[in-house]
């Protein structure tokens, strides 16, 4: 009887299982992916970013997106940005942890997003493999920090080239509090850095607004940096350069600003560097106030500065 019964049970099991199965699997591939399209660049257009969608497809490795363009939807008319272009980004949940996985692939490379699906606060992200020639680094750096765009009278310009090896960035903020009590680590190596031009808005002397700065060809090199995260306080220990023309460092710390902006984020540094004869010359003005820079105390063949501020509006000090 009793073993009749166990029978009876588990085919109700069974059933039941085999039937909830078919039908979230009949819903991932009949779900209306287009109407989700439309959604989601309606909702990206209330925040200001113009989306673009090639398709929205169901895959093994979850729900994909491909031909993904962003830019943002309104700025200053003398400001163009263009677009950050992805290949593709897919989600889907982790098989052994109650986070949601994000696939990116963008520049050759491919970056991952783990999120914590019933903690929103707490991400890390693995990247390996980017390909810095291929990214529009204006409409990134808006994305990041819009305020840079909205605020200053200088528009950052920047294009590189080289290859992200590796990176890895993790942090988790306690429930029900800001950024500034956040807790983590990252790590970094770009190979062959080089910055072929760019514009930058820094703060010079005895001004109150940031400058447009153009930047000639910089050669890094390899960099390599890693830093850790310890309620909002960024603790910088290794960011170093090395090229035929170029070697730095810079160590010090960031205090992440309460509000989340990344710009008003304020910062200590200290730079040390060593730049040949043939790069200050490139530098025009900004070679002449390199070489202005105090010796550093360690090497007399290196040059030191102390920067403090909100990362927006940097004063040597």
């Amino acid at each position: 009887m009793l073993k009749k019964y166990s029978q009876t049970v588990f085919k109700l099991i069974g059933y039941l299982s085999f039937t909830t199965c078919a039908f979230l699997i009949s819903l991932f591939f009949v779900f209306p992916y287009p109407i989700l399209s439309e959604y989601l660049v309606a909702k990206a257009k209330q925040a200001n970013i113009l989306l673009s969608i090639h398709s929205i497809q169901p895959s093994l490795s979850g729900i994909k997106a491909n031909g993904i363009q962003i830019s943002p939807a309104s700025l200053k008319p003398e400001i163009e940005l263009g677009k950050l272009h992805m290949d593709s980004l897919s989600l889907r949940p982790s098989l052994f942890s109650s986070k949601l996985i994000t696939n990116i692939k963008i520049a050759k490379g491919n970056i991952q997003l783990a999120t914590g699906i019933f903690n929103a606060k707490e991400m890390s992200i693995d990247a390996k493999g980017i390909d810095l020639s291929q990214i529009n680094f204006s409409a990134l750096l808006w994305m990041l920090s819009p305020e840079i765009y909205n605020s200053g009278t200088a528009t950052p310009q920047l294009d590189m080239e080289g290859v992200l090896t590796h990176a890895h960035i993790s942090f988790s903020i306690p429930k029900n509090q800001k950024a500034s009590e956040a807790h983590g680590q990252w790590n970094m190596e770009l190979n062959e850095w080089v910055l072929k031009q760019g514009t930058l808005a820094l703060l010079l002397p005895n001004s109150k607004e940031p400058t447009p700065v153009d930047l000639p060809r910089i050669v890094f090199g390899n960099l390599k940096t890693s830093a850790s995260i310890k309620k909002g306080h960024i603790q910088l220990s290794q960011l170093k350069t090395q090229s035929h023309e170029l070697e730095s460092e810079v160590l010090g710390n960031i205090h992440l600003d309460k509000n989340k902006k990344l710009a008003d984020s304020q910062s200590n540094f200290t730079l040390r560097l060593q730049a040949q004869p043939e790069l200050l010359e490139r530098l025009g003005i900004l070679g002449s106030a390199v070489s202005l820079l105090p010796v550093d105390p360690q090497n007399p063949q290196w040059r030191s500065a102390q920067f403090q501020g909100p990362l927006s509006r940097l004063e040597m000090k």
